[in-house]
């Protein structure tokens, strides 16, 4: 593939976003292979659905960490239904918790990776993955650092937790909640959890790049942590390809969905009854902010957003949203009335901002220039 005009693109970029479809398309043709999405909503309309590569219509892919803005969404939803408080202690109902190096962990340090258990120095296998071992796991483990003293990326671990919360408090998983109370009422294909009918659906993630498990143990290295049930659960990359990892709906990793719904979903986040004014608030509010205690870069991040930073500038000033290795990443901004998503099925890298997707947000605020600003959103709650 040499460029853009040979790349097939489907679907449609409005006034002014119409430079967004060259943009798009080389960005799918420089991957080489595989398909991408492009979806943008501005003040709750869809002006930009762009797919191409083996991408069609309805392709949706596994989501990787786009899954812990999913998640934080459910989460902020609970609170707001008076089912989950966030500040709360899990030990309240929680037992094993009930210990004094881990009883003030609460919820809201788990979304802003405060927790202290980042990792696991049990290393657990497949099967006890998905048998649901690491919810005792997570329960036993010592955290790391003092509980809210600073921050540390929760790359796997972000998951049991807040399962084991939902689980305890809400009486559901937070897929079922997910389903049941948000991506159900919006009418988008968002999962955490995939049913069998939606399969056929589901693009192959692809790996490119020779040197991912090179990248992968330097990250673990760097962390200082030993590589407990990150190691096991990215033994094997081809596990987003494995239909048992996307039909069990891991919180933090196992999403599914297509760039469309995502960007609905973030835009829902933005106007309307989907949550309350505190709820949107509480995703621009900075909880930690500095160098990752995991990553060894500066991150930052509000109740289970990323915010903006260095690697990740996202819209800027109050956007929210959060990236996935391999590069597919959505943001909501609401200064500008925005929400996009970009999704890729091919795995060239492990974290950080791509070069294409940071070519279309650029693309995106050129686009923008010279447009009215929008009124701040209103609750309908």
């Amino acid at each position: 593939m040499s460029g853009p005009e040979q790349i097939p693109v489907g679907g449609t970029a409005a006034a002014p976003f119409e430079e967004l479809r060259e943009v798009f398309a080389r960005a799918v043709s420089a991957q080489g292979e595989g398909g991408a999405a492009l979806a943008v909503v501005r003040d709750g309309e869809l002006v930009v659905d762009l797919w191409g590569g083996t991408y069609a219509a309805d392709t949706v892919q596994p989501v990787f960490s786009v899954s812990k803005a999913v998640t934080a969404i459910v989460a902020a939803h609970a609170a707001d239904a008076g089912l989950l408080d966030l500040d709360e202690p899990l030990a309240s109902d929680w037992p094993e918790f009930r210990r004094a190096s881990t009883a003030a962990i609460t919820p809201r340090m788990v979304l802003a990776h405060r927790s202290g258990i980042a990792s696991l120095d049990r290393r657990l296998g497949y099967d006890e993955l998905m048998a649901g071992a690491a919810e005792d796991a997570v329960a036993q483990q010592e955290p790391y650092w003092e509980p809210n003293t600073r921050h540390g990326y929760h790359a796997f671990t972000f998951a049991p937790l807040l399962e084991g919360v939902f689980r305890r408090r809400v009486g559901t998983t937070v897929g079922e909640y997910l389903a049941e109370h948000v991506a159900g009422p919006l009418g988008v294909d968002v999962w955490l959890g995939l049913p069998d009918a939606a399969f056929p659906r589901v693009a192959k993630v692809r790996y490119l790049s020779p040197a991912i498990s090179e990248t992968r143990a330097a990250f673990v290295a760097a962390s200082g942590i030993p590589a407990g049930t990150t190691a096991a659960l990215s033994r094997e990359m081809d596990i987003y390809n494995d239909p048992g990892f996307l039909r069990a709906g891991f919180p933090s990793s196992s999403g599914v969905a297509g760039a469309r719904d995502l960007a609905r979903l973030l835009a829902a986040t933005l106007d309307g009854p989907l949550l309350s004014d505190a709820a949107r608030r509480s995703f621009e509010e900075v909880l930690s902010r500095g160098t990752d205690a995991v990553l060894g870069v500066e991150t930052a991040f509000s109740s289970g957003m990323q915010l903006p930073f260095a690697q990740l500038p996202l819209y800027g000033g109050r956007s929210y949203g959060h990236e996935a290795a391999g590069g597919s990443f959505v943001f909501a901004d609401p200064d500008s009335g925005l929400a996009v998503a970009w999704t890729t099925d091919v795995f060239p890298r492990m974290a950080g901002a791509s070069p294409a997707g940071l070519a279309l947000v650029d693309t995106i605020r050129h686009c923008m220039r010279g447009l009215a600003p929008r009124t701040e959103p209103r609750s309908q709650r």
